[in-house]
């Protein structure tokens, strides 16, 4: 009965955390890796998939052996892991794409607190500072502000251009410190994408988000195939290095959610018609009643990040008794 119902608290723990990761995907510069990071699943996510990508799977596969195949991969793990993303973007994909659009401030400063927070979590990973963990920081963390930088473009909507977006941005949406929803964005599919997915965890089926969704699908399959052995030599072999770029990454992109920014009106140019801002301004905090509401939004965002880390230490301290 103990074990049944330790079963229990394992899957609901497993369906939180793709709770929190499917929520943070939803926003741009935000990663829902940095939530499995922080929760403690990150390495049994990246495993896990490694053992599906597997030759050792391949030839289970090939002969039909689906007791084997049930046996070697954490299905459960899987399962919950799934379910909890999916209800986060039946529940929040659309709600996220609205109060960015609508309370964009305030919403920017709630992740950004949360960002902020996820730093320090992050942080506690790491043995020491060595000099190639420095150096991994600080080109990850120009890497991110590059990327940041750059002015969103319109992909249109091929079907090599959604395999392209899918294979790109499932890799950023499991690695901490990237955001996938930022590089749709980038590439102009963001509100298309999280529309489509919000349509569809809901059961609005329209034909062609759909196929979309396919497409995304497929490459979001072969971005993992090609990702997932790379990361889990780098975090076994490497790990100071590799958590220390996370933490450039997630520096590196916190500008792109500063809540005290505006678009430079003299800098639009016009992309498929629509005015598109090719630089950015940077505000020093405003010390009134609306920057009060920013910064305790930020507030909120940073305790929520520590109470997550908290809720997580102690689930790992009672597995261990």
């Amino acid at each position: 009965m103990k074990k049944f119902s330790g079963k229990i608290k394992e899957d609901i723990y497993n369906f939180l955390v793709g709770f929190f990761m499917g929520s943070a995907n939803v926003i741009p510069g935000v990663s829902g890796g940095t939530m499995l990071f922080i929760m403690g699943a990150f390495g049994k996510l990246i495993e896990t998939l490694k053992t599906i990508g597997s030759v050792e799977t391949l030839k289970l596969l090939i002969k039909r052996d689906f007791r084997g195949l049930y046996n070697r991969i954490e299905w459960r793990f899987l399962l919950f892991l799934v379910l909890g993303t999916l209800a986060s973007f039946a529940t929040l994909a659309k709600l996220m794409v609205y109060l960015l659009d609508k309370h964009t401030q305030l919403t920017q400063a709630f992740f950004f607190g949360l960002i902020a927070s996820s730093i320090i979590t992050v942080n506690r990973q790491m043995q020491r500072w060595t000099i190639p963990a420095w150096i991994s920081f600080a080109v990850s963390g120009a890497a991110a502000f590059a990327i940041i930088s750059l002015v969103p473009v319109n992909t249109g909507d091929a079907w090599y251009t959604m395999v392209l977006c899918g294979a790109i941005c499932i890799v950023a949406m499991i690695l901490p410190g990237l955001s996938g929803s930022f590089l749709l964005l980038i590439l102009g599919q963001y509100d298309r994408v999280w529309n489509a997915v919000g349509n569809v965890a809901r059961l609005k089926l329209i034909p062609s988000q759909l196929s979309m969704l396919i497409l995304l699908a497929a490459g979001c399959v072969i971005g993992l195939g090609l990702f997932v052995h790379l990361i889990n030599y780098l975090m076994k072999h490497h790990a100071n290095p590799t958590i220390a770029s996370l933490i450039g990454f997630m520096i590196g992109s916190m500008p792109r959610i500063w809540p005290f920014q505006h678009s430079d009106l003299a800098s639009m140019v016009l992309q498929k018609g629509k005015p598109v801002a090719t630089r950015i301004v940077y505000e020093a905090p405003a010390f009134d009643r609306n920057g009060l509401l920013v910064l305790l939004c930020a507030l909120a965002g940073f305790i929520l990040v520590l109470g997550i880390e908290y809720f997580a230490a102690g689930r790992k301290s009672e597995n261990q008794q």
